[in-house]
């Protein structure tokens, strides 16, 4: 009996050690490149020709432009774009210090919405957006490179404008497929709700305050009856971002980020686990115009765990991008 008893308390130690690392490290590179884009992205309206953003959009057509140089009045519903960035990361693996593996990583996206004009709502704006994005992540580093992977993303969500206030929620479901044969390695369905506040400088400073919550409902292969769903999480994120269009052209944003993650599932030794995620990054894009742009970023990241079977880690990692953006 107490042979068997110590076979089974081992088996729940494997199973724990297995289902604290089933988040494979391509689920922590997507969401790590996925926030930076966010930052990236975070005032779409801030772009050459225009001192001061949108909040939503079609806000110009609405309420006039403000030192507008250029403007296209016709409503758009459509948007594709088109991204590839390259850049060094010294911890690919999101190891600790010993083990880390550092790679050249490449990433190619295609994203396609639709995303009608913000329609008047009571006293403020409603604006929905639904489309689909795939994104392709390649390690230059052959330690790396049997993890090459595909994100395939389906989407939607509605953000509602009050002033300088923005309200969102929307939900999407991701899956991670294996570049070498297809084979699916992670999935997640995650609804989301979010509340962003601008604070306008001057025509052209920004600084914007916004928070994020959301629920990971996530799906792995079961390793030596693991469970599937070890990843499923509750994070809450705020961000501090500035905005500074440095001419008219070229914009500079530095943003802070902090995460925190509850997982129930992850671990035996402390009930649940609890990680903290430290991001800073700093981005600058030059816009040729409204659809061509190139951008030279970077970002640190530090993360900790109360799990002793999670190792922190620190990454950082920085490169070039280009993107092309089609409106219609």
């Amino acid at each position: 009996m107490t042979i068997n008893r110590t076979l089974a308390v081992l088996s729940l130690i494997l199973v724990s050690i297995f289902s604290s690392s089933a988040q494979p490290a391509a689920v922590q590179q997507l969401e790590n490149t996925r926030q930076a884009e966010q930052q990236q992205t975070l005032l779409p309206g801030l772009t050459a020709g225009t001192n001061a953003p949108e909040l939503y959009a079609g806000e110009n057509v609405d309420v006039g432009p403000q030192r507008i140089l250029r403007l296209n009045p016709r409503p758009v519903y459509f948007d594709v774009l088109l991204d590839s960035q390259v850049f060094y990361t010294d911890n690919a693996n999101f190891a600790d210090n010993l083990t880390k593996i550092h790679s050249v990583v490449f990433v190619n996206t295609i994203q396609a919405l639709f995303a009608p004009p913000a329609m008047g709502l009571g006293p403020g704006k409603f604006a929905p957006t639904f489309g689909a994005v795939s994104q392709w992540y390649n390690y230059e580093n052959n330690a790396m490179s049997p993890f090459d992977f595909e994100a395939q993303t389906i989407f939607f969500n509605g953000k509602y404008t009050l002033g300088k206030w923005q309200f969102g929620g929307g939900g999407n479901y991701t899956r991670l497929v294996n570049q070498s044969d297809y084979v699916q390695s992670y999935s997640e369905l995650m609804p989301t709700l979010g509340v962003q506040r601008v604070f306008t400088i001057n025509d052209n400073l920004l600084f914007t305050i916004g928070d994020q919550a959301d629920y990971h409902f996530t799906a792995v292969p079961s390793l030596y009856g693991s469970r599937t769903d070890v990843n499923d999480r509750f994070d809450d994120a705020i961000t501090f971002t500035l905005s500074w269009q440095m001419t008219r052209h070229l914009i500079l944003q530095p943003y802070y980020r902090f995460e925190y993650s509850n997982y129930l599932h992850n671990t035996l030794l402390t009930g649940d686990r609890n990680d903290y995620l430290h991001t800073v990054g700093i981005t600058l894009a030059y816009y040729f115009n409204n659809n061509v742009s190139l951008r030279v970023f970077f970002n640190y990241n530090r993360k900790q765990s109360d799990d002793p079977l999670t190792p922190a880690y620190h990454e950082y990692d920085g490169g070039l991008g280009a993107s092309l953006d089609f409106k219609f």
